[in-house]
C-alpha cells in the first residue's frame, strides 16, 4: 500500500499525460466517497474523521482508497457540536472550524472536496481562493484534460470522460461551500459524481 499523496507526486501537473488517467483518480474519487459514506452513515456509530487529507488515505496495489488515522475522530455523534480547540489539516478544514469551533458531519465533507479538486487539478486552489468564477474554474480544469485525453493512446469517449470530470468538480465546489448548511450528505454527493442526482449549481462556491 502507499499513501494517495504519493500519487499525486505524480500527476501534480494535471496538464500532462504522465501519471494517473481519469478512470483510475475517478475511481479513487468514487472509493474515498464510500468509505467516508461508512463512516458517516453505514455504522452503528456515525463517526467523523476531522482529519481528512491525502496523507491519511491509503491506496491498496489495485488503487482502491482506505480512509487512515482516526487519532481526532469523533464517535457515535453527527450533531454539532462546539470546541474551542482547532483540530485537523490547515488547507482541508472548513471555515466554520477555522473561525467558529463547530464541528459537525460536514467538515468531512468540505475535505473531500478539497481532494476532489486536488485530484482532478492536481492542486488545492477553488473558485474562492483561486479568485475565479466557478465557471472560469471550471471551464479551465476540462481543456486541461481534454488536451490529456485527446494526447490519450487508445483513449474512448472524450466528451463522456469529460462530463464525468465536469460533475465532479461540480460536486467538488457544492462540497467547499462556505456555508456547511448547503453541503449536501455524504451519500448525495456520492450520487451526483455518479450522475444519477441533479447538481444544483446554485449551491456551489462562488466569488463574493
Amino acid at each position: 500500500m502507499y499513501h494517495l499523496s504519493n500519487a499525486f507526486h505524480l500527476v501534480a501537473n494535471v496538464d500532462e499525460s504522465s501519471g494517473l488517467n481519469w478512470s483510475t483518480r475517478y475511481n479513487i474519487i468514487e472509493g474515498i466517497g464510500y468509505g467516508l459514506c461508512h463512516l458517516h452513515e453505514q455504522n452503528d456509530k456515525p463517526i467523523i474523521h476531522l482529519d481528512l487529507k491525502p496523507a491519511n488515505i491509503l491506496l491498496d496495489d489495485n488503487l482502491v482508497p482506505k480512509i487512515t488515522d482516526f487519532g481526532l475522530s469523533r464517535l457515535g455523534q453527527l450533531q454539532t457540536i462546539c470546541t474551542s480547540s482547532c483540530v485537523g489539516t490547515f488547507g482541508y478544514m472548513a471555515p466554520e472550524l477555522l473561525y467558529g469551533g463547530t464541528i459537525t458531519s460536514k467538515l468531512d465533507i468540505f475535505s473531500f472536496g478539497v481532494i476532489i479538486m486536488e485530484i482532478i487539478t492536481g492542486h488545492r486552489d477553488y473558485p474562492g481562493l483561486a479568485g475565479t468564477s466557478s465557471d472560469e474554474f471550471i471551464e479551465l480544469s476540462l481543456q486541461k484534460w481534454r488536451n490529456v485525453l485527446q494526447r490519450s493512446p487508445g483513449h474512448g469517449s472524450l466528451e463522456m470522460d469529460c462530463a464525468q470530470i465536469k460533475r465532479c468538480i461540480n460536486a467538488g465546489l457544492i462540497c467547499v461551500n462556505p456555508d456547511r448548511t448547503k453541503r449536501p450528505p455524504i451519500a448525495e454527493i456520492i450520487r451526483m459524481i455518479q450522475g444519477s442526482e441533479s447538481i444544483d449549481c446554485e449551491t456551489g462556491n462562488e466569488v463574493p
